[in-house]
């Protein structure tokens, strides 16, 4: 299963990727909305996983842009719903530090719903 994550932060990431890959998932990371872009134009994800605020933009449009194409995803992020857009302020938010036991149920969840 493609899990797409787009994390600015390098160490995060790797975290992430190590993680995913542990429990026989595909990670791919993106540090940028086009890089992020790039990759889902080779292959749609299973799920995403969604820094809010990367260096100097955010995940909202991408969000959107996964939402209208039924991919599941979640924001990674140090903020609340309140930081989000209107139109996104129903969307999962896996807080950091990031618990994987609660990363691992959104997927699992996603995966049942589909």
């Amino acid at each position: 299963m493609k899990i797409l994550i787009v994390e600015d932060d390098p160490t995060i990431a790797m975290d992430l990727e190590d993680e995913l890959s542990d429990r026989g998932y595909d990670p791919v990371s993106a540090a940028t909305v086009p890089d992020a872009r790039k990759l889902l134009e080779r292959q749609a994800p299973s799920f995403a996983f969604l820094d809010m605020h990367l260096r100097t933009d955010t995940s909202f449009d991408l969000a959107r842009e996964l939402r209208e194409q039924g991919v599941p995803f979640a924001f990674v992020s140090g903020n609340d719903a309140s930081a989000l857009p209107e139109d996104l302020r129903t969307s999962k938010i896996l807080t950091k530090p990031i618990n994987y036991d609660d990363l691992i149920k959104m997927i699992a969840g996603a995966e049942k719903s589909s």
